[in-house]
């Protein structure tokens, strides 16, 4: 949206004092700041493949700067912390005679559950210099992290997800916020091929992973077109996990300002965000939900990436 508000190219109405700054990369050492603002999120009606109750459009304000990871949290990085490697493929079910995750140390870490990457984030505060406090409280927990963990409670440490200074999921505001980097378009690189068919699509094929390029399975981190905050595989790839519920019912009214500061609770859908390797190019849209199941489900293609509030 422009300053002082307006109407986007749908029709949306923009309150006044909505502003987007403009995305610029500033990265380092595999994070990227991403300045505060406001966007619209969402999708308009015309839109091919949008969802058909769960992204009516609506005004987001974010009132705090964050970074985020470059790119989805890769194999290396989980091994490098100790932990052994959850990535599995499937060997049936996909045109080529498979799907699942790439194994190689640079493509996304995958079969990750929920309070895994939670764990993995608090792992991330504990080895900051200095320490950051730990953002989610884990309780009943059983097994291990890359082998299974389960837990019975989860908790925020702080009274919103936003107030922790330490490493944690991103909501899916942030998320989508990040992905469009000041974009109106499906896909940061421009719209999507109208087709549910696994085909060709030059502005997918700039930017994601999907079906038709990686026959099922996720890829190396960073081979594809950085949006402008210098955020790659947001497209594509792997899933990427949210903190937040998936209730099929949209964000409700607004404007909103740092929405859905919650954790998803227990026994609800969890939102992944970010399409998928061994799928066509309607779910890498910005503003397309996928349902996660719950807490403790997991599977290839389903991964995450990281960020903290500044």
């Amino acid at each position: 949206p422009e300053a002082g508000g307006g109407t986007t190219d749908s029709g949306f109405a923009v309150s006044p004092g909505c502003v987007q700054p403009g995305a610029a990369a500033h990265c380092t050492g595999g994070w990227c700041t991403i300045a505060h603002g406001c966007f619209v999120m969402g999708s308009p009606p015309g839109e091919f493949g949008r969802g058909l109750y769960d992204e009516d459009q609506v005004q987001v304000t974010l009132t705090h700067d964050f970074e985020m990871q470059d790119a989805e949290f890769t194999q290396a990085q989980w091994t490098a912390l100790g932990f052994p490697n959850p990535s599995e493929q499937v060997d049936a079910g996909f045109a080529d005679g498979g799907w699942g995750d790439g194994r190689d140390p640079g493509c996304p870490v995958g079969n990750v559950m929920v309070v895994e990457a939670m764990s993995i984030a608090n792992v991330m505060s504990e080895h900051h210099s200095p320490p950051l406090p730990d953002c989610y409280a884990l309780s009943g927990c059983s097994g291990a992290v890359g082998a299974g963990l389960k837990c019975t409670g989860h908790a925020l440490t702080t009274p919103t997800t936003y107030a922790c200074p330490g490493y944690r999921l991103p909501t899916e505001a942030e998320w989508e916020y990040a992905a469009r980097a000041g974009t109106t378009t499906a896909i940061y690189s421009g719209d999507i091929a109208p087709t549910t068919a696994c085909g060709p699509d030059p502005d997918l094929e700039k930017i994601a992973w999907y079906c038709y390029n990686a026959k099922g399975y996720t890829q190396k981190a960073k081979q594809k077109q950085p949006n402008a905050w210098g955020l790659y595989d947001l497209s594509g790839n792997a899933a990427e996990y949210t903190s937040s519920a998936f209730t099929g019912n949209g964000y409700g009214t607004g404007p909103l300002v740092d929405p859905m500061p919650d954790l998803a609770p227990a026994g609800s859908s969890i939102v992944t965000r970010g399409g998928v390797a061994n799928y066509n190019g309607v779910v890498d849209r910005s503003a397309n939900r996928l349902q996660a199941g719950s807490y403790t489900i997991s599977g290839p293609l389903a991964g995450f990436r990281l960020v903290r509030t500044l």
